[in-house]
This record gives structure tokens, C-alpha cells and sequence, in this order.
């Protein structure tokens, strides 16, 4: 893109959201999108075979479209597709892919998929090494949000997967993502068997009730001084993803 047009585009944007204009920031929120679309698609041919969607039209979500956070995003995606510059790495790329998809699903997108280059996608047994753990720990990861994609045999980790997971940023975006997906796709009962089920087997494991007895059991202050904190991050998230969800299923009501 040239500055020309960056600037433009810009331009444009502000004057949507300048005149509080619903139609003409969707306009520029979906321009914006297919452009940075089209770029991934044109520029990572070693990374990528496709990008797909479950659906050819965008429910657009109104009170984000028209916030700050949305045309921050959008000077954000600009300015990445008309500075990046190559080679990138597998960390960047794995970045770039998180953010645009996050972004998709923030502005209302159901489902949005990648599909890899064969070689660009690791083994179960490849990834475990990389990461220096074992397979049951990376199945643990898997099931927390590490990317992994299915294939006719098994599961198999895109390369990025592993350098982001190593980011605490990154790894806990993708965790948010893999959620995200999961409530799309899910009924609350459906999802709240799902988080008790986790809960359970954390429980199991650490031989507690809750997070809170889990670190006050191993004299755990600091999650961030732990190699693994993990476990009980992804517990305490599916701690408040249960009340949320019974907030959901029982109408905001209580049991006092």
C-alpha cells in the first residue's frame, strides 16, 4: 500500500467516525479487513494454503464498531501491511495471524479458518520437543488454547504455535481465542459441562476445591515466579468463566 493511499484511508476513517456514521464505518471496518485478508493471503505462500469463513456475511457487533478500540485497530492494520517489512518470522507471522482473527471475531465474524502449508505444520511429537515437554503436557496445552489443527490422522501444531505459547501476551490471547471459538459453537450447557469437567480434573489433580486452596496449599505468591503457571491460570479463568455462565443460565438471578 502506498503512503498515499494509507493516508487516504486513514482520512476516510476518521471522517466515519468523525460524522458518527454507522454505515460508512462498517463500510471502512470491512475494507480494512479485506485488505489485510488479502495481503496474508499474497504475502505468507509458505505459511498458508487458504483462509475460509463460516459464513459470507458479518453481523456486525454496533457498540464495537463504533468505539475508539475499533479505529485504533484499523490504523493498526494499516500501518502493519504498508511497513511490514520481509522476511518474516514464524513468531511474527503467528502474531499477525492471532491479531487479525481476534479482530474478526470482535467485530462480529463467525468463524474464520486457516488452512497451513503441510510443511509448515508440526507432529504432537515435534512440538513436545520444541517446547522441552512431554505429550501428555502438551495435550494439557492443546486443551488450554495452544493452536493446534485437525487433521485426518491427528492433530498437528502449526510452527508459530510454538513461539507464541512461550509469550505470555501471546499465549494468553490464544487461549482467548480457542474460548471464543468454544462459545460460538457451544450452548452454555454445553459449555459449562465442559469448564466443570476441567475444574474437576484440576481438582484431582491438586487435591483442592479451588485455585485459591491450590496456591495457598503450595505457598504460591507470584504466578509469574512458577516455570509453569499454566494450571493455575487456566483455573482461575475457568473459575470465572463458571459464574459467568451461571449468570447466563439461571438469568442474572441468585441463591440467596
Amino acid at each position: 500500500m502506498s503512503v498515499a493511499l494509507l493516508d487516504q484511508s486513514k482520512d476516510d476513517i476518521q471522517q466515519a467516525y468523525e460524522a458518527n456514521s454507522l454505515t460508512k464505518i462498517e463500510k471502512e471496518t470491512l475494507y480494512v479487513f479485506d485488505r489485510v485478508v488479502h495481503f496474508m493471503l499474497s504475502s505468507f505462500k509458505n505459511q498458508l494454503k487458504g483462509i475460509t469463513f463460516k459464513s459470507s456475511e458479518l453481523d456486525f457487533d454496533e457498540a464495537y464498531i463504533l468505539s475508539k478500540k475499533n479505529m485504533e485497530t484499523m490504523y493498526k492494520m494499516l500501518d502493519f501491511i504498508s511497513q511490514l517489512h520481509f522476511p518474516i518470522s514464524d513468531y511474527d507471522f503467528g502474531k499477525i495471524k492471532v491479531d487479525i482473527e481476534r479482530w474478526y471475531y470482535r467485530i462480529g465474524g463467525k468463524g474464520m479458518y486457516f488452512e497451513y502449508q503441510e510443511d509448515y505444520l508440526l507432529t504432537p511429537k515435534e512440538a513436545a520437543e520444541l517446547l522441552g515437554i512431554s505429550n501428555v503436557t502438551l495435550h494439557k496445552y492443546m486443551k488450554q488454547g495452544l493452536e493446534a489443527i485437525d487433521t485426518t490422522s491427528h492433530h498437528k501444531i502449526p510452527k508459530h504455535a510454538i513461539s507464541l505459547w512461550q509469550d505470555p501476551v501471546y499465549a494468553i490471547r490464544m487461549q482467548m481465542l480457542t474460548q471464543e471459538k468454544k462459545l460460538q459453537d457451544q450452548t452454555p450447557e454445553e459449555r459449562m459441562k465442559e469448564v466443570l469437567e476441567e475444574i474437576t480434573e484440576l481438582q484431582k489433580e491438586y487435591k483442592v476445591k479451588t485455585v485459591s486452596e491450590a496456591l495457598a496449599k503450595y505457598n504460591i505468591g507470584d504466578l509469574d515466579a512458577l516455570d509453569d503457571p499454566s494450571d493455575f491460570r487456566n483455573w482461575k479463568d475457568l473459575e470465572e468463566e463458571k459464574e459467568e455462565l451461571l449468570e447466563e443460565l439461571i438469568g442474572g438471578s441468585s441463591f440467596a
